[in-house]
C-alpha cells in the first residue's frame, strides 16, 4: 500500500478544507491528518526516531532517511499519514484512483481496534444520508465509544477495548 498523497488531498490541506499538519526535510513532506488517526502506532514502532509523541513537534524529519520515513508511512492503515516526494521544483503526487478501477472492496478487522474498509464503498447513516469519508479507506468504530461514530477516533486504545 502506498500512502503517497493525491493531488486532491494535497489541495484540500493547502486550501484548509481539511485540517492537516505538514513536516518536511526538503526531499519529502509528511502530512498528518489528526481526524483520520486511529492510533495504530505503526509510525511510533516503525520509526521511533522520527515519530515520537514525547517530543514537540512529534515528527522529526531528520530522525531517519526519506526512504525509511516513506516505508513507515506506507504502513499507516487510514492514511492519517501521507507523503509528498519533492523532485526539483516539481512534486510527485499519486494519481487519483478512478472509481471504476476499484474492483474489490476489502474489509479488515483490526485486532482490538476498528474495522477498515478499503475500496469503492458508500456509508449510509440511520436516516439513509450518505456519509462521505475523506479517503478511500474508512475506519469504523467497533468499541462503541468513539465520539465521531460511525468512524473510529482511537478511543478503543484509551478504554482498553479487546476482541
Amino acid at each position: 500500500m502506498s500512502n503517497k498523497i493525491t493531488k486532491t488531498e494535497l489541495d484540500e490541506i493547502r486550501e484548509h478544507k481539511v485540517a492537516g499538519k505538514e513536516y518536511t526535510n526538503g526531499e519529502i513532506s509528511v502530512f498528518w491528518k489528526r481526524e483520520l488517526c486511529i492510533h495504530s502506532a505503526n509510525c511510533l514502532v516503525g520509526s521511533p526516531m522520527v515519530f515520537n509523541l514525547r517530543k514537540r513537534p512529534w515528527v522529526d524529519m531528520n530522525g531517519g532517511t526519506s526512504d525509511e520515513i516513506i516505508k513507515t508511512i506506507d504502513t499507516c492503515p487510514t492514511r492519517a499519514l501521507t507523503y509528498l516526494i519533492h523532485q526539483r521544483e516539481k512534486v510527485a503526487v499519486a494519481k487519483e484512483p478512478k472509481k471504476e478501477d476499484v474492483q474489490t472492496t476489502r474489509i479488515e478487522i483490526l485486532r482490538d481496534g476498528p474495522a477498515l474498509i478499503k475500496g469503492n464503498f458508500i456509508i449510509l447513516d440511520p436516516e439513509k444520508k450518505e456519509l462521505t469519508p475523506t479517503t478511500a479507506t474508512a475506519a469504523l468504530c467497533r468499541c462503541g465509544a468513539s465520539k465521531k461514530k460511525p468512524f473510529c477516533d482511537g478511543t478503543h486504545k484509551k478504554i482498553g477495548f479487546k476482541d
